[in-house]
């Protein structure tokens, strides 16, 4: 090479090291990030004017805010899930949030692969989920991780969703997810911890629930932050293990999770958390939100009042009772069963009942299925329903029983009676009334072709409330309870 080409090639390789290094951000000498997040919306709207006020009022405290959703946007709320276009609702509102990265939970697969593509496509926020195999998914759109640059300060985003370990499935309906690979969250997690070293603040947006998110932290302290989702947990106090901060708001835009992360040279010195309650919001809300949700709340059928009930129902136990009660009206059935978690609402007040109301109640479009099972396999239902959910019994109409608690987290049915006190007979096949979700879950053995009726879960329990208005649920027996 001669002088001249060796002068040139020493110039541009000069150029391009001056370019590199003056195009890279610097990293402030401190800087403060903040993470606003919550988590279950389940489609919910009546704390959305108070929520947007307060990230407007966050960002015009704070240089550097980041608006994160920790999973399970759609379902719950009928105004949004029987909108013309399902779900848009809850986008379209997210959208004037302005919300910036969120993870796919397992609701967000209740209508099906290509109406979840639609809404991210309107959407204006990254979703994220790293332990479903994309290329195959049929998803559009979505990504395993997502890095934030904020004035150099790198914060590294993993998106994890709920994975049903018995069944490989999130907690959604199997026809809705079948043909797509999910992975275990915790060891699809751990496959990331590259992220480290590329960011200087590591967040889990995880929608997971909070058993899992402390193992996720036991097994990962190479995060800072887990902000989480699924359990509907509402995490009061800072909640740290083995050096990670987890936070999670409950369910419905009640709170907001405030993340606050101070750095010095690209180092975290200070990490802390705080919940601001959404109910006890006193400054002035967005105008134009109230009227968008009130558009959306004006709908003619769900608005339209079917009964009037003399007694409210006070309770979820009692509500699943009610629930039980209108299975059981269902031709050649002896008992009922329901998972108490498909119960989505406290209570049902007294006086004017309209099918919304009843939707809150149970949203999810399921359909009832009767199968035939032993009192061996009824018992085993319930101990396989309480394992995966880990928090409350299944809701029994016909029959009562009472469980223990055992090693694990787990429990043993003790004892299962008519409601007179007399045991059922243990040779013989009782006609059990479920819906299609448990029983796609746990009973596909003994499901047939005479198993699947035509009657949707809210219909039962509407033509319940008609022909039962003044049924009293205030005291009635707890049918499932602990020794």
């Amino acid at each position: 090479m001669n002088k001249k080409n060796r002068f040139i090639v020493i110039l541009t390789v000069s150029l391009c090291c001056f370019w590199l290094v003056s195009c890279t951000p610097k990293v402030p000498d401190e800087a403060e990030i903040v993470i606003l997040s919550w988590n279950d919306l389940h489609g919910d709207f009546e704390n959305l004017p108070q929520l947007l006020a307060f990230v407007e009022k966050t960002k015009a405290t704070y240089k550097h805010v980041i608006v994160a959703d920790a999973g399970d946007r759609f379902t719950g709320n009928p105004f949004n899930d029987f909108y013309e276009r399902k779900q848009y609702p809850i986008i379209e509102l997210q959208n004037r949030i302005g919300v910036d990265v969120a993870v796919l939970g397992n609701h967000e697969f209740d209508y099906g692969v290509a109406l979840l593509n639609e809404r991210i496509k309107e959407g204006q926020s990254v979703v994220l989920t790293a332990n479903i195999e994309l290329k195959t998914s049929g998803l559009r759109g979505v990504k395993p991780y997502y890095i934030v640059n904020k004035d150099g300060i790198k914060i590294a985003f993993l998106g994890l969703t709920n994975v049903d370990r018995r069944t490989g499935k999130p907690t959604a309906l199997a026809e809705h997810v079948a043909g797509i690979q999910f992975f275990d969250p915790i060891e699809t997690a751990v496959r990331f911890r590259f992220l480290r070293e590329k960011s200087h603040v590591f967040v889990a947006l995880s929608h997971i629930g909070i058993t899992e998110d402390l193992i996720l932290a036991d097994s990962m302290p190479e995060l800072d932050l887990i902000i989480g989702g699924h359990s509907h947990t509402l995490i009061d106090e800072p909640l740290i293990q083995n050096s990670v901060l987890i936070t999670q708001t409950g369910r419905s835009g009640r709170y907001v999770g405030k993340t606050k992360i101070v750095l010095k040279k690209g180092v975290i010195t200070e990490i802390s958390n705080e919940l601001v309650s959404m109910a006890n919001w006193d400054g002035p809300v967005d105008s134009t939100m109230v009227c968008r949700i009130r558009k959306y709340k004006n709908n003619p059928f769900l608005n339209e009042t079917f009964a009037t009930m003399l007694h409210e129902i006070p309770n979820q136990t009692q509500l699943g009772h009610m629930m039980t009660d209108a299975m059981l009206t269902l031709p050649n059935v002896d008992f009922s069963l329901i998972n108490c978690t498909g119960i989505r609402t406290n209570r049902l007040r007294a006086g004017e009942v309209t099918y919304a109301d009843i939707l809150r109640v149970s949203p999810f479009g399921n359909y009832l299925v009767t199968v035939s099972l032993t009192p061996a396999e009824i018992r085993e239902f319930i101990e396989l329903e309480f394992t995966d959910k880990r928090n409350c019994l299944m809701i029994p109409g016909g029959f009562e029983y009472t469980a223990k608690h055992t090693l694990g987290d787990n429990i043993e049915v003790e004892r299962i009676t008519y409601p007179n006190g007399k045991e059922l007979d243990e040779n013989k096949k009782y006609r059990v009334a479920t819906n299609n979700y448990l029983a796609t879950k746990y009973l596909m053995q003994h499901i047939d072709d005479s198993s699947f009726t035509s009657v949707f879960v809210v219909d039962n329990m509407v033509e319940f409330k008609k022909n039962n208005p003044n049924m009293d649920y205030r005291n009635v027996r707890i049918r499932a309870r602990f020794n």
